[in-house]
């Protein structure tokens, strides 16, 4: 525990009792992270439960023993909703290819915002093109290498000659409005450079990565 000047103490008692009181109704709440690091702190009881605290980004936990409330390292907080592409960085080529944030369902109103998270790595004398495509009412969009929200019914990839990247960028970004209801399913796959997997099915060179929502009419 951290020697406080005994002027202090007062103050310093009071603040946990406050964060105590705060959180006391959220004890059982599914929100919370169940697991905490701590790099360093102490710890002091306060009536039935226990008060952990560190030094870092603020946190809030609980377990089944004790009510925690504290700091944690920047190194240690989790981001929450995050996917990260897991590949094998010790084999001599990778290729990985993730939607983010996409949703089930959207209602209007709802800003849809869709990120595509590129991880790639392959001999240079091997490049591959990615290809994203969106299906709607059996109709088939194709993203284009530039602009957002710029999908065409031209067969085309969306990057190309792509030997070594790791990026994550904005495909769609807008707010529903009514006329764009229905479901809509997205594609992604790396081909072999220059080729059309439409026409040329062994050109794949990784699986088939696939997203589905649904948008609101009304």
């Amino acid at each position: 525990m951290p020697n406080l000047p005994k002027k202090n103490l007062p103050l310093t008692l009071m603040l946990i009792g406050t964060l105590i009181a705060s959180f006391s109704n959220l004890v059982n709440a599914d929100t919370l992270e169940r697991t905490i690091f701590s790099a360093s702190g102490g710890k002091m009881n306060a009536g039935s439960d226990t008060l952990f605290y560190s030094f870092g980004q603020p946190f809030v936990a609980t377990t089944e023993a004790a009510l925690q409330i504290g700091f944690l390292p920047p190194s240690q907080t989790k981001k929450k909703h995050t996917r990260r592409c897991q590949v094998d960085t010790t084999a001599k080529e990778w290729l990985c290819v993730q939607f983010q944030n996409l949703k089930p369902s959207y209602n209007i109103g709802d800003k849809i915002k869709v990120d595509i998270l590129i991880n790639v790595k392959v001999n240079r004398l091997k490049p591959v093109d990615l290809w994203v495509a969106m299906q709607h009412a059996g109709a088939f969009f194709f993203k284009t290498h530039s602009g957002l929200n710029a999908f065409e019914p031209k067969a085309q990839a969306h990057k190309t000659n792509l030997q070594t990247l790791e990026i994550q960028h904005t495909i769609l970004d807008f707010e529903l409005t009514p006329g764009l209801g229905g479901n809509y399913i997205f594609y992604a796959v790396y081909v072999d450079k220059g080729k059309n997997p439409l026409q040329e099915p062994a050109s794949q060179r990784s699986e088939l990565v696939i997203g589905q929502t649904k948008l609101a009419n009304k």
